[in-house]
């Protein structure tokens, strides 16, 4: 009996050890298949892989399926849409004040103080002599005068002056009532160019006919009314004072 039960022993253990080589693949009549790898770019079909075997006595296989795996889908660099940049557009800080200056300066044609109902053409003046043989500026009858080439153009930064006469009998009386404009008046004046420029009143005052240097150059763009002011003197036939009123741009400080 204990012979017997050895052999019985004995025999369990070679089947089971048939039985793991038949899985391994290593008996002649066996095989065992790796998948394919999938290809990024490539949609490949689920694949299925069967171990073949001819059954041994008492052994069935059955076909064992391979889990079907997800194609990767990676895009081709070519695939790939590329965002093209904005191109950048670069200006130079002082762009604005390049553009002004490139923009052409005009001569006044024509005033208007709404305040003061003044409505009057305006032309040319410049540095002429008088009937003593003195350097004056010139002023020109019925009519304000601009010192476009002397002082500053409409529209440029600098001291734009304007001068009219106050009381005349043979030169009319532009400027009679600018005594009357007050602080944030609007001045209205075209050019040559037949374009709008707009100030407001920012000072008024009397200055000593002497006093020239309300007629200089100023960093940013002035608009000066010059006429006469004060007493008149009968014997010397002038004015006492100069009267001046400075303007700025609508808009600006």
């Amino acid at each position: 009996m204990t012979r017997l039960g050895n052999a019985l022993v004995f025999s369990g253990v070679l089947v089971a050890i048939l039985a793991l080589a038949w899985q391994l693949g290593v008996l002649p009549g066996s095989r065992y298949e790796i998948p394919a790898p999938v290809a990024a770019s490539e949609v490949l079909a689920p694949t299925v892989t069967t171990v073949t075997s001819t059954p041994g006595p008492g052994l069935a296989v059955e076909p064992v399926p391979t889990p079907t795996v997800a194609p990767a889908v990676v895009a081709s660099p070519s695939a790939v849409p590329l965002l093209t940049p904005a191109p950048m557009v670069l200006a130079a800080a002082d762009a604005d004040d390049r553009a002004e200056a490139a923009s052409p300066g005009g001569y006044a044609v024509r005033l208007v103080i709404p305040a003061i109902d003044l409505d009057t053409q305006v032309k040319q003046g410049g540095i002429v002599r008088d009937s003593h043989g003195d350097l004056v500026w010139e002023t020109l009858p019925f009519v304000a005068v601009h010192y476009g080439d002397l002082t500053s153009l409409l529209g440029k930064p600098g001291n734009a002056v304007i001068a009219g006469h106050v009381v005349t009998i043979r030169e009319g009386n532009v400027f009679r009532l600018l005594y009357k404009v007050a602080h944030d008046d609007h001045i209205v004046v075209w050019d040559d160019l037949d374009r709008k420029h707009e100030y407001r009143v920012v000072d008024a005052k009397l200055v000593a006919p002497s006093d020239v240097s309300v007629m200089a150059p100023t960093s940013e763009e002035t608009l000066t009314l010059i006429t006469c002011g004060g007493t008149f003197d009968p014997v010397k036939r002038e004015f006492s004072d100069r009267l001046i009123v400075t303007a700025r741009p609508l808009g600006a400080e």
